[in-house]
């Protein structure tokens, strides 16, 4: 009796892939590869929308401003060389940052607690405080003054603006941009924040 011809799909007893299931593996790795090409593409696309609405978005309410002109660099304060009369400068002085001034602030009265009430004030305006003392006893029956040397005109023109009443005396002795407030028996307090005027301006000076 002849033997039955044995399986050409096995060999040893494992199974040979032919051509048509080779054929079949690599086109099902291929629609694998399109599909997660597809998702790539169709993902960039979505986000590259999100992106373009939101501009729009942030350009029609004014986030985003197309265009705009660079801002303007401020020159800065005059020094003492540059000004006619140092004792009364009569140019305008710009309203400095608070933080950026610094005060020592003068009893020139008997009043107890006027200094340091006041400094208080003025610290929670953003004011820096450097220390509270006595002095200028001849300013004791006026609002005040602020006293600074060549380099403090902006800053005491911005305690001024915080003051009703008080003048500028101007101390060439007086070394950096620290200025002093002394404060006389007619002073009546600091000018209320909403009625504050920062813009441009010149000092009041003593006559």
């Amino acid at each position: 009796m002849m033997r039955d011809r044995d399986d050409p799909g096995q060999w040893h007893g494992a199974h040979i892939v032919d051509e048509q299931e080779l054929s079949f593996s690599s086109d099902g790795q291929a629609k694998k590869r399109a599909r997660r090409r597809q998702n790539i593409v169709f993902s960039v696309m979505a986000l590259l929308v999100i992106a373009v609405l939101v501009g729009a978005v942030l350009v029609f309410n004014g986030t985003i401003k197309l265009g705009a002109e660079p801002a303007a660099v401020e020159s800065p304060e005059p020094s003492e060389a540059e000004i006619e009369n140092p004792n009364c400068p009569a140019i305008d002085f710009k309203y400095q940052t608070p933080a950026e001034v610094e005060i020592r602030v003068l009893n020139t009265t008997s009043i107890p607690g006027l200094a340091g009430d006041t400094a208080k004030a003025l610290e929670k305006r953003g004011f820096k405080i450097s220390s509270l003392t006595s002095g200028w006893k001849s300013l004791s029956d006026t609002a005040g003054a602020v006293i600074a040397g060549p380099d403090g005109y902006a800053q005491a023109f911005t305690v001024q603006r915080q003051i009703p009443g008080i003048v500028f005396i101007y101390d060439e002795t007086k070394w950096g941009s620290r200025v002093d407030l002394a404060l006389g028996e007619k002073f009546e307090g600091l000018v209320k924040e909403r009625k504050l005027d920062t813009s441009d301006g010149k000092l009041v000076c003593a006559k």
